[in-house]
């Protein structure tokens, strides 16, 4: 009998705790990121490896959305990923960069000029009017039709406050059985 008031005294503690973290967890992820994808559209002029097929693709991840309104300014990702069909070059592999973007009312990107370069090795580079990538093997350009911007849904905060609720039944389950025998 004292081994289940036991047991049900630590159910008690732990399900407090899952709803403790519940409520105080939402306050603390209120700076939510903000990821920017951009997909251009086909390269019109290309030479070596590069193909009419290829294109540029940019992910932006930001520590919180772009304000509205705001003039070209220099922006810094917390992570990045450039591709233009025969590349990839990331935060992790870049030498240089060059990012700038300005937005509309509703804080969406209406300007950039958004470069990213590996030494000895290429760059891929989205202005508002031209997308261009070049590496040893070639490049690929287009000019005058801007692809378009898209944000991404952040789920990162669902899943981890879903994980950590997961995490606590878990261990609340584990505790039971050892209970029981």
């Amino acid at each position: 009998m004292k081994t289940v008031v036991l047991a049900a005294s630590r159910y008690s503690l732990i399900f407090t705790a899952v709803a403790a973290l519940s409520v105080a967890y939402p306050a603390s992820v209120q700076a939510v990121t903000a990821t920017y994808k951009y997909t251009g559209n086909p390269f019109t002029f290309v030479t070596g490896v590069y193909t009419t097929s290829d294109f540029v693709t940019v992910m932006l991840t930001l520590a919180s959305p772009l304000a509205p309104n705001m003039p070209l300014s220099t922006i810094t990702p917390t992570a990045f990923t450039f591709s233009d069909g025969v590349q990839t070059i990331t935060n992790l592999t870049s030498s240089g960069t060059n990012l700038q973007v300005a937005t509309g009312a509703a804080g969406q990107i209406t300007i950039w000029n958004l470069q990213v370069v590996v030494q000895f090795s290429g760059s891929i580079a989205t202005f508002s009017q031209s997308d261009f990538g070049t590496g040893t093997g070639g490049f690929g350009l287009n000019f005058g039709e801007p692809g378009t911007w898209t944000t991404v849904a952040d789920t990162g905060s669902t899943l981890s406050l879903m994980t950590l609720t997961f995490m606590a039944l878990g261990l609340a389950a584990r505790q039971f059985k050892r209970a029981a025998t």
